[in-house]
Formats: structure tokens, C-alpha cells, sequence
């Protein structure tokens, strides 16, 4: 039998997935998220239409030197044929989740494997539409056996319309003006993911881009998104899920490596963000016996980058 695309991918990229999971329904999609740093990949056309949507991080080219046929920035999207080799370019840590039609390519999937299929090279564009609910898809499956199945099989269809939508009509531009300001932000971006165990304060970040505060909290808005310190929850909170998952520190450890004050300013943010304490995540986690797929796939270690300041391989490995 002959092994799914994206166990091929995978290779090509040289990363596994922090998470991987499917959403069923009219419209199945494998959906695979990942996090990493890198200079350059090529991958073979996909056989299969795929969807990328960017949720942070660098800028990514797709292309060549002489012919960059898109860039991305968060908040974009792309649309790649089945039959599309490409070649990605990457400035630095990037956030993407890759969305894989598996289904008999009917309907919406039909129409968009028409399209992809009738240009011969990754479709880009821009729609808060499709990025918002592609991050609840991923954030839905990063809740395991918690994770609401039929609330992601309605989901699912609504991104994949919108998607032809924005493909579809007219007046369609690749990079958002919103983003214009996203490069002056890069230092602050690699200092957040290298120092989130420490203090953040927002002046110390703007001292960083080099801008006044209320200046730096204007672009960093306009290119992220949600201002400064709802973004440093945000990498915070995911780093907490992925080590509730694949750990067994003890849940004050967890708020230290994560930043927070304390194990009760954990509890109180994840419940927040959650509806459920640290705790009865894990709790329902081990009860269910399974959980995502996280670090560099099952039974393997975080690469280096990927671990967590502080945390062993051991423990990342074998929770």
C-alpha cells in the first residue's frame, strides 16, 4: 500500500509535524501544522491539491531568484496543485499549518483542484476569512479527544468557499498592504520565540524595532494582527499545550518555562483561552488515551530548536 503524500513531504522538508491530525465530513482534509526554521526546500509536486495558510513567523518566498512566484507573510494563504513542484525560501521561523484534500474531489474540493490544477503554480492570496478559520482548525485538533469533530466537519467546508471565493472574484492582490511594516518587526519576532520563559515588557520590545512605543504598537497590530502582549499570550499558551502533551513536568515547571507568573496565572490564562484548567487537559488526555502528534513525530525527540529553554530531551521524548 502505498504510503500518504505527506509522509513524503514530511521528508522533503526535513520536519515533522508539531501537530497532525484529519477532519472528516463532505469536505476530509489531513491537516499537519509546523513550526521550524529553515534556508531553503524543494518539494516535488504533491499529488494531491493542498492548502497552506501562514500563521506567523518570517517571510517565505516560493520560486526562484530570478522568478519569485509569491511571498508570503502571516495571515496569507496559498492554493498548490496536485501536479506543482515548489521551492520555498525561508527568512527565518515560520508558522504554517498544510491542509491535504483527501477526499473523492467532489464539490468544493473539485472546484478548487480545477483551479489549482488550470494555472500550473501556487495561487497566493489574502482572506482573514480563510486564515481565521484554518487557525481554529488547528487549534480545535490540538485539543486531541477534546476536540469538537462536528464543529471541525462545518468548519472545514466554510474555509475550503471562502477559499474559492477569494481565488474567484475579482480584484483578487497577493500581499496585503497591512503588512508592509512586517519586516521591521523580525527582531522582535525571533526575541519573543527565544525569550518567552522571561519578562516581555512592550517598551523593551519597541526599544527592539527601533520605533516609539505608541508607533511600535500600531504596526505590530497592523502586521500580526492583535496587539503585543495578546500575541506573547498566544506563543505562550501553545507552548504550554505541546508540553501538557508530550510531557510530564509538573504544571508549576510548565508556567516557568512558559512565562507565566505563576501555576495559578497558567490555570487562569488556559482556562480563559480553553473552558478547561491545565490539569483536566492532561487529565482527559491520559483518560483518552491518545493525544496529537507533537515534536518531531511519535517516538522521536524536539529537534533542538524546537525544545523548550530549560527542558531535557528525555522529557520532551518520553513523557
Amino acid at each position: 500500500m502505498e504510503a500518504p503524500v505527506w509522509l513524503r513531504i514530511r521528508k522533503e522538508l526535513g520536519h515533522s509535524p508539531i501537530l497532525e491530525g484529519d477532519i472528516g465530513g463532505d469536505t476530509p482534509l489531513h491537516v499537519e501544522r509546523f513550526l521550524y526554521q529553515a534556508n531553503e526546500r524543494t518539494v516535488a509536486a504533491p499529488g494531491s491539491t493542498v492548502l497552506v495558510a501562514q500563521f506567523g513567523g518570517a517571510r517565505v518566498r516560493e520560486g526562484d531568484g530570478a522568478a519569485w512566484r509569491s511571498v508570503s507573510l502571516p495571515k496569507q494563504s496559498l492554493l498548490v496543485g496536485a501536479d506543482t513542484a515548489t521551492h520555498w525560501q525561508y527568512a527565518g521561523t515560520i508558522d504554517f499549518a498544510v491542509f491535504y484534500f483527501v477526499g473523492s474531489g467532489a464539490g468544493l474540493q473539485q472546484s478548487l483542484d480545477l483551479l489549482a490544477a488550470s494555472h500550473g503554480a501556487p495561487l497566493p492570496f489574502n482572506d482573514q476569512l480563510v486564515s481565521a478559520a484554518a487557525l481554529q482548525l488547528v487549534n480545535e485538533l490540538q485539543k486531541g479527544p477534546l476536540a469538537d469533530r462536528g464543529f471541525m466537519e462545518r468548519l472545514a467546508p466554510i474555509m475550503l468557499e471562502q477559499t474559492l471565493r477569494a481565488l474567484t472574484a475579482p480584484g483578487i492582490s497577493g500581499i496585503s498592504p497591512r503588512h508592509v511594516h512586517f519586516f521591521r518587526l523580525q527582531a522582535v519576532l525571533n526575541h519573543i520565540h527565544a525569550h518567552v520563559a522571561e519578562e516581555l515588557p512592550t517598551p523593551a520590545l519597541a526599544r527592539i524595532a527601533d520605533v516609539s512605543l505608541a508607533h511600535f504598537k500600531r504596526i505590530f497590530e497592523d502586521a500580526m494582527g492583535m496587539p503585543p502582549h495578546r500575541y506573547i499570550m498566544h506563543i505562550r499558551l501553545e507552548l504550554a499545550r505541546r508540553l501538557l502533551t508530550v510531557s510530564s513536568m509538573p504544571l508549576a515547571r510548565i508556567a516557568q518555562e512558559c512565562g507565566f507568573s505563576s501555576q495559578s496565572h497558567l490555570t487562569a490564562s488556559f482556562r480563559a483561552a480553553h473552558a478547561v484548567t491545565p490539569a483536566r487537559y492532561r487529565v482527559a488526555l491520559a483518560a483518552a488515551g491518545s493525544a496529537p502528534i507533537v515534536g518531531a513525530g511519535a517516538g522521536e525527540p524536539f529537534r533542538d530548536f524546537e525544545r523548550p529553554r530549560g527542558v531535557s530531551q528525555s522529557e520532551v521524548a518520553n513523557p
